[in-house]
């Protein structure tokens, strides 16, 4: 199990970040700044265009892929000695990561042109996979669901954009699922040898009798 996993929330973060970056290059932007901290002003200064992926919530998720907390799957991992053993680890935490992304431009009209660009690119990368998804934290035939979320209520968005000291702003709301893997292991050690033993009915019949 690869112990740099847990950078799996960063590394989902820039995989979006980069597939959107992907996406402005082929509508004509050379180069949109991606920020990943909260979108305020002083995080955005001196980088427009930009685009701010901020994931802001994190859960367990519990209406998709079940959280089996008691299950377990067997691995293998390299022992002090440098022997290949193999241990049982538990089941993966299921995890939904919650994003709000927000385009930053000089003028109105071109933060719309940006959203746009943003909304078709997730649109026509409902699952991300192979190449496009970045860092080491991901399997070879790892994906990752990308998905449109309902509006949040407009006084919990007010009050977050008025926590940053920034005017309401346009946004999209986006999800995704991920795997956290614990990297603690159980060695085991596998059944070589089994004996099996035979007893004879009609003698134990004959026994009763």
């Amino acid at each position: 199990m690869n112990p740099a996993q847990y950078h799996i929330l960063k590394e989902t973060s820039q995989t979006i970040g980069e597939l959107l970056k992907q996406q402005y290059k082929q509508v004509g932007y050379k180069r949109v700044h991606l920020v990943v901290a909260a979108p305020k002003q002083e995080n955005i200064e001196g980088k427009l265009p930009a685009v701010s992926v901020y994931l802001y919530n994190v859960t367990l998720d519990e209406e998709g892929i079940s959280n089996n907390r008691t299950g377990q799957f067997i691995d293998e991992e390299i022992d002090a000695d440098g022997q290949l053993r193999e241990v049982a680890r538990d089941m993966p935490l299921w995890l939904r990561l919650d994003y709000l992304i927000s385009c930053w431009a000089q003028t109105p009209e071109e933060e719309q042109l940006l959203l746009g660009a943003t909304i078709r690119a997730i649109l026509e990368h409902p699952t991300l996979s192979g190449s496009e998804l970045k860092g080491e934290s991901f399997a070879p035939d790892d994906y990752i669901p990308l998905l449109l979320s309902q509006k949040l209520d407009e006084t919990v968005l007010s009050r977050f954009w008025s926590s940053l000291n920034q005017p309401l702003k346009p946004a999209i709301q986006c999800w995704t699922t991920i795997p956290l893997f614990p990297t603690t292991g159980r060695p085991i050690q596998r059944v070589r040898e089994r004996e099996v033993r035979f007893f004879d009915l009609n003698k134990l019949n004959r026994l009763r009798q």
